[in-house]
């Protein structure tokens, strides 16, 4: 799966981060949200630098990954896209002066991200469990992955710690897990 993710050229990931980044600006589970849970995307994921500006744009508050830890991570609330400098693998963060904490709890909803996801919600991360440890404190809030098409398959082993996901969007649509 990852192989897939990475074969996508940058042009094709552009356009299909943007198909992407309007499906999920226009889903219910973003549009009714206060504060939601993103993350600053590796340089072969759905890109979602346009998605962060755009929500904060709209007066969402807007948190991403802090790592503190192995397994731990926490979400720093992004303030404005000024606040953001390039951290650890070339990924944005928060900058150290500017980062405020914001408890799992208070999240609406959660964009995801991930290798491989099922039809059933269930999904592989990249190993870290970074995720499956963050995910369940945030028990309300909606989990969203954002995918492209070419993640998506029929069979994911799913450990009793591994977090899934309630909607998966990619550029060719948006889909409910079957769970």
């Amino acid at each position: 799966m990852l192989a897939a993710r990475r074969a996508l050229s940058a042009d094709e990931r552009a356009a299909y981060s943007s198909t992407i980044t309007e499906q999920l600006l226009s889903h219910q589970a973003l549009t009714e949200a206060k504060t939601i849970f993103a993350y600053a995307a590796t340089e072969d994921e759905v890109q979602t630098e346009t998605l962060l500006s755009r929500l904060i744009g709209m007066g969402k508050r807007v948190a991403i990954p802090w790592i503190t830890g192995k397994r731990m991570m926490e979400a720093a609330l992004v303030p404005s896209m000024d606040a953001l400098e390039t951290g650890a693998y070339g990924i944005l963060t928060v900058r150290e002066e500017r980062r405020e904490i914001l408890p799992p709890e208070e999240f609406d909803c959660v964009i995801v991200p991930g290798v491989a996801f099922g039809m059933d919600g269930t999904r592989l991360g990249m190993g870290g469990g970074y995720y499956d440890a963050f995910l369940p404190k945030a028990a309300r809030a909606v989990k969203v992955a954002a995918a492209f098409q070419c993640q998506i398959t029929e069979d994911i082993p799913k450990l009793p710690y591994d977090c899934g996901v309630d909607w998966i969007v990619t550029e060719q649509g948006v889909f409910k897990a079957s769970t």
